[in-house]
């Protein structure tokens, strides 16, 4: 039987699944919001208690373990510093372009105060800070009167949650448990599997609305053991059937340990699909574009909502978002997240030219103390001793 690292290897790490998966799960998500967005929060809480649950439940999770099982690769062909640079290139550029975007030209165009009130209010500042991940979705008399108000981007919720999923692997990374692949899937498991019994013996209730940061973040960890473990586990139909299946009952649980659990097999499922390999065409190029869809769209469907409050019906926002958050997509990713990663190689090279100087200075200053403090306390007064060891650490 085939194991995930065949398929890996049979595409050269680059299967079209994964290029459709992102670009489909960042419609998928404007395609979601619509039903809040046109009928309001209310209405979406039909699908969270109903049988459509599983399907609404898969986005999100399906992101995190598709970006799990990929930044689990740039890890093992970066250094630990690079692939956090790499990681902070990646995501930060867009962000800033899209808050400064809402802040700056969506928030004051629709705004109800004057221009002047609106650019000196707290809650005006307080938006940037969404730049830094701590997030913050108002902005001062920004679409006060539409189904779901005062919201100006709700999809960067997940921004801290993607951040400590990157300090997580990082941090694993620092103590070596990457390159330790079965106690790296062991320790997922187990941390997994405890938290679903201590939730299950607490009678903890599931989440009423949106898959919790909790669960992200063990998709994301999940999907990173599925990479790191990829010559051992098959990649096999009837194991993607019966992750299917544990994914809906636990879900459909809708208890905190069926959450917990879920994270498993939204991994597994997300990875088997991402393996698949296809004649795409465009859709490769297309698939770029995805950051920009999920960081545009609410703030355009919003917009939308807004300019045609007499359409507001989930098949033309939709429509009409979908079309002018690709534009916003295309533009992010032509003029500002292509141009960044063209340049990661010297970003690289400069952030190595830093820490390589940053550690030669720790070396001396840490021989300087050491000289120091083996010199007898005789032979030369505090301050000569201090200048003398540092010209000679300097010299060496």
């Amino acid at each position: 039987m085939a194991s995930i690292e065949d398929k890996w290897e049979a595409t050269k790490g680059r299967p079209a699944g994964f290029d459709v998966l992102r670009i489909t799960l960042a419609i998928a998500v404007i395609l979601w919001h619509t039903v809040a967005v046109c009928y309001g929060l209310a209405a979406e809480q039909w699908f969270y208690g109903g049988p459509l649950k599983p399907l609404v439940w898969l986005v999100i999770p399906a992101f995190f373990a598709l970006s799990g099982f990929l930044v689990a690769g740039s890890l093992e062909r970066n250094n630990l510093p690079s692939f956090v640079v790499l990681r902070l290139i990646r995501i930060f550029p867009a962000l800033t372009a899209e808050v400064m975007i809402s802040a700056m030209l969506i928030g004051s165009f629709f705004t109800t105060l004057p221009l002047s009130q609106y650019f000196t209010d707290p809650d005006f500042f307080r938006y940037f800070l969404n730049t830094i991940g701590d997030i913050h979705f108002y902005l001062p008399g920004v679409f006060s009167d539409l189904p779901v108000p005062n919201m100006v981007n709700s999809q960067l919720w997940t921004i801290p949650h993607e951040l400590e999923c990157y300090l997580a692997i990082s941090a694993a990374a620092l103590i070596g448990l990457t390159k330790r692949h079965r106690l790296f899937l062991f320790a997922v498991l187990f941390i997994i599997i405890a938290l679903a019994l201590r939730d299950l013996l607490g009678g903890k209730p599931g989440s009423p609305a949106a898959p919790p940061g909790r669960m992200l973040v063990l998709a994301f960890l999940c999907g990173v053991a599925l990479f790191l473990n990829r010559s051992r586990i098959a990649y096999s139909p009837w194991l993607f059937l019966a992750s299917a299946a544990g994914f809906v009952v636990s879900v459909l649980a809708s208890t905190r340990a069926g959450e917990d659990l879920a994270a498993i097999f939204i991994a597994y499922l997300t990875v088997y699909l991402g393996l698949l390999n296809f004649s795409t065409g465009p859709i490769v190029k297309v698939a770029d574009y995805s950051y920009g869809v999920y960081l545009y769209g609410f703030p355009v469907q919003q917009t939308v909502a807004q300019l045609w409050p007499d359409h507001r019906v989930w098949y033309v926002n939709f429509g009409l978002s979908l079309a002018a958050t690709l534009v916003f997509a295309i533009a992010s990713w032509h003029l500002l997240e292509s141009k960044v990663m063209a340049r990661k190689k010297i970003i690289l090279a400069f952030v190595s030219t830093r820490a390589d100087r940053a550690r030669n200075h720790l070396v001396l200053a840490w021989g300087f103390l050491v000289r120091r403090s083996a010199e007898p306390a005789h032979a030369t007064s505090p301050k000569q001793t201090v200048h003398t060891s540092w010209d000679d650490n300097l010299n060496r």
